[in-house]
């Protein structure tokens, strides 16, 4: 088992070994566990856990219970009420100190379906996806959404010419 110094340092240097790993909840588990997430090094769980909002690590034993994590959850200033538990790793949940921004599993998953749907119902190859033009395409209507009002639901074929012009 790792110290928590040392967990630390994978997570700084975003360590490939390190995975962080929301726990399943299920109806006899403790409901703190939607606030927390189980840590992983070389796929060995190790006794400490992370706080999904304020990002701390907690040491935490199953012989003593989630008596510290339901304290720590009452003192956290930023607790989620709704938590996915798809997996995630470290990468994506430490994302905000890159320069790209985080793209979650659900909104990865959105996509897919949707591309799988406008494939099948433009009759499409999935190689269309792929290609520098479409590309392009999703990117500029992807951009216009950075200009346009957030408070707005946006009609996409507004922004798609007609297909004569």
């Amino acid at each position: 088992m790792l110290t928590k110094k040392e967990i630390e340092q994978l997570i700084n240097k975003q360590n490939s070994s390190l995975r962080i790993v929301k726990p399943i909840v299920t109806p006899k588990s403790s409901a703190v566990w939607n606030s927390f997430s189980c840590i992983y090094v070389n796929d060995i769980k190790q006794e400490y856990v992370i706080c999904n909002q304020c990002e701390d690590l907690l040491i935490y034993k199953p012989s003593s219970g989630t008596n510290s994590l339901s304290k720590h959850i009452r003192s956290c200033q930023n607790v989620k009420t709704t938590v996915s538990h798809d997996q995630t790793n470290i990468n994506q949940f430490y994302a905000s100190s890159k320069n790209e921004p985080a793209i979650t599993d659900r909104i990865k998953q959105e996509i897919k379906v949707a591309c799988v749907e406008f494939v099948a119902l433009d009759c499409r190859s999935f190689k269309t996806i792929l290609g520098i033009g479409f590309k392009n395409l999703a990117q500029k209507i992807f951009d216009a959404g950075k200009y346009l009002p957030i408070s707005k639901d946006i009609n996409v074929e507004k922004l798609l010419p007609h297909p004569t012009t």
